[in-house]
């Protein structure tokens, strides 16, 4: 009986959760599935139907791929799936972020229904955690809006997963709406754990009082966290294991007021794979040894930056002031991080260090020598952006595939100082030797995302004329998704047909080259 009204508690929360946000037309849609799903139910329950005659141990397998709120929801197909969920060794919970989806509006109206939404997905966790009855887990992940009163709730569900030998533990945790900087501070028993290979944490509080036991660890992704000041190097001395390390946004907790600067540095001989990511306002990054490291991500920021509230709406930008001294700093750390990652074969630049790349190339500074055989190059394609591209392509004789990634959500910076002093042709022109035998190795180049009606068309197809003009070996460049959106307006249809026959125009050194423009 109990078990009864647990279920039907979580099969409300979901039934609540899904109303809120499908449109009228989506529930009409629901009904009707519903009352064919009734119609159909018996033919189910004495038909031979392929999937109910499968083991247990693969429908399980299958329903470790949903979402568990789907998962929860095959139980009203038949008697012997209506508690096989219970037994899936995967749990996903997400409550989706309200100011994603419109149901919250910036005014704080919708503030009572979103609190009645968090009470609601608190109590289908609690009640499925209740049900659930596997041994062992391979995952548990959670994902929503975190609140300090939250913190029973959370540690409970943490010590569950715990329990059950989790294997990989993923706190995808989100700041309140009044960007409280207050994370979840991670239960001490976490840190002696010998099961987990693989931790997720995002706004947490990382503050282990001993050292860690992580011996099976593998991969760690730490994002907007604050840490104590030398957890990294406790779990670089620890987790024999680790391959795989992502700092996003990385937070450092001031043990020591006094202190005015900061710095993280990375010493991990034995992993492979190191992402650094988001915004290192303040923070130097130094990477002493990754000699072991097969692909590096640098796609982060140490940009001052400063948040506003705009006429009382709890909406919030970013604004970077930087001027020109300001860049200077950074040159050195940027090329150091460059010259210690230069054997990976596989690099990606994000967009600042792209700028800091740039400044160096105008002002004459050289870039480390790259082993890099793919390397990727995230760009908003201003102007500023050429110089940066041009040494990382001189400074990487070996890359075989180029991929160049133009996402909308990059800001716009001007940097005046440094378009003022850069005239693309003059500055590539009087780098010609330098590109005489490079790009030798090149076979593949893609390009994602520029939109042919946007700004910095020039730009782009400057760049493509050289790539094509440079590129001996060359295979296939590939653009893709070149229009904003599946039904353009004739007006950016006849301009995409313009640059586009241009760039099929451009001379090719390499005779097999061709260049393509998928649509789907």
């Amino acid at each position: 009986m109990e078990e009864a009204e647990s279920s039907a508690s979580i099969h409300s929360f979901y039934d609540r959760y899904y109303s809120t946000n499908n449109s009228e037309e989506d529930e009409e849609e629901n009904d009707d599935h519903r009352t064919k799903s009734r119609k159909h139910a018996p033919i189910l329950e004495e038909g031979e139907d392929r999937i109910s005659t499968l083991p247990d141990s693969a429908l399980l397998s299958i329903l470790s791929f949903l979402p568990t709120q789907e998962a929860i929801k095959t139980g009203v197909l038949s008697k012997r799936w209506a508690y096989l969920w219970t037994s899936v060794p995967s749990l996903s919970f997400v409550l989706e972020d309200p100011h994603s989806n419109g149901y919250y509006n910036k005014r704080f109206d919708g503030f009572t229904k979103v609190m009645d939404r968090m009470d609601d997905f608190i109590s289908a966790v609690d009640h499925t955690l209740l049900l659930h009855r596997a041994p062992k887990l391979r995952d548990f992940s959670v994902r929503f809006n975190y609140e300090k009163d939250l913190k029973a709730h959370l540690d409970l569900w943490v010590r569950f997963a715990t329990t059950a030998k989790v294997n990989q533990l993923s706190l995808h945790l989100s700041p309140p709406f009044d960007l409280d900087l207050r994370g979840y501070q991670l239960p001490q028993h976490l840190y002696a754990n010998e099961f987990v290979s693989e931790f997720n944490f995002n706004f947490c509080k990382i503050f282990p009082n001993g050292l860690l036991h992580w011996s099976s660890l593998k991969h760690l992704c730490i994002g907007q966290s604050a840490l104590c000041d030398d957890v990294i190097r406790k779990v670089l001395m620890v987790s024999e294991s680790l391959r795989k390390l992502v700092i996003d946004s990385y937070v450092i907790y001031m043990l020591d007021g006094n202190v005015r600067e900061l710095e993280l540095e990375i010493v991990a001989p034995k992993i492979h794979s190191l992402e650094i990511l988001g915004n290192f306002e303040k923070i130097k990054c130094r990477i002493k040894d990754v000699s072991a490291l097969v692909e590096a991500k640098l796609d982060f920021d140490m940009r001052k930056c400063h948040y506003w509230e705009d006429e009382g709406y709890k909406e919030y930008y970013e604004e970077y002031y930087e001027e020109e001294e300001g860049y200077k700093e950074y040159q050195d750390i940027v090329r150091d991080i460059l010259e210690s990652v230069h054997h990976v074969k596989k690099l990606t630049v994000g967009n600042w260090c792209l700028m800091i790349v740039s400044i160096m190339s105008v002002e004459h500074m050289p870039s480390p020598l790259s082993k890099c055989q793919c390397l990727t190059i995230v760009t908003s394609m201003e102007k500023w952006s050429l110089p940066g591209i041009g040494i990382l392509l001189r400074s990487s004789p070996y890359v075989e595939t180029l991929n160049i990634d133009f996402p909308s959500s990059l800001p716009h910076t001007p940097l005046e100082f440094l378009v003022s002093r850069y005239d693309e042709v003059d500055h590539w022109k009087s780098k010609e030797i330098y590109f005489k035998f490079l790009l030798r190795c090149l076979k593949s180049i893609k390009i994602k995302f520029f939109h042919f009606e946007g700004n910095y068309t020039k730009e782009f197809i400057f760049l493509v004329q050289f790539l094509l003009k440079k590129a001996k070996v060359l295979k296939k460049m590939v653009i893709i998704d070149a229009l904003p959106t599946q039904n353009p307006t004739p007006d950016i249809l006849l301009k995409f047909l313009s640059v586009a026959q241009k760039l099929l125009s451009f001379p090719r050194s390499s005779p097999h080259a061709i260049v393509m423009f998928p649509y789907p």
